[in-house]
């Protein structure tokens, strides 16, 4: 057993279960552990929060997913889209909850971090994707990056959805289509097209 198989199990517990509500009694007998065996890896509940924070923090980095791939920025925006779609279909809204009441300074450096990979990442892929010919020209990068993130905050923060009888996963695909065509050149939108329907073969 070693410290990263322990995270990321509690991780997937937290997301699936939300936080408060998950014991070290739990996290023990999903890992067919005793207490005691996981005690000699992390000090208390809060520390066991510190560095699945961290982990949850670091699978933000999108970078990470295209290290050995050569991709045009199109096909990482899918990528990407299709790993964070999976990510939220495995997350508990009682996960961000608990974390923000119960535990505020994991909460903060969640949303800190979170927010600076995606802000650094949109920066350097709209930039490349303008330079390849992919996203218009005319985009101001910087308030493009902003709006992107602004939507991805709010989105999973709102309760318009529920009340019309939606759940973020069903319009999260509609989004990102419609981002996809207000950055797109033609180029980048025949693409996009392409290799959508190459995905639903």
């Amino acid at each position: 057993m070693e410290i990263k198989d322990i995270i990321k199990s509690t991780a997937k517990l937290f997301l699936k279960y939300g936080i408060r509500s998950v014991t070290m009694d739990d996290v023990a007998r999903e890992l067919s552990i005793s207490k005691k065996t996981l005690y000699q890896y992390v000090n208390d509940k809060n520390d066991l929060v510190d560095k699945v924070i961290h982990y949850h923090t670091s699978i933000f980095d999108t970078s990470n997913f295209n290290k050995t791939q050569n991709l045009n920025v199109i096909e990482k925006y899918i990528f990407v889209f299709n790993e964070v779609t999976q990510i939220l279909k495995d997350n508990n809204q009682s996960f961000e909850y608990d974390l923000k009441k119960y535990y505020p300074k994991q909460f903060q450096i969640l949303k800190e971090s979170r927010r600076k990979v995606i802000m650094d990442k949109m920066t350097k892929d709209l930039e490349v994707g303008i330079k390849e010919g992919y996203f218009r020209e005319d985009l101001d990068v910087k308030k493009i990056a902003i709006l992107h993130l602004i939507r991805i905050e709010s989105i999973k923060n709102t309760d318009i959805l529920s009340e019309y009888g939606y759940k973020t996963i069903d319009i999260i695909d509609e989004l990102f289509r419609y981002h996809i065509h207000a950055i797109a050149t033609p180029k980048g939108i025949e693409e996009y097209k392409r290799l959508n329907s190459k995905n639903h073969e």
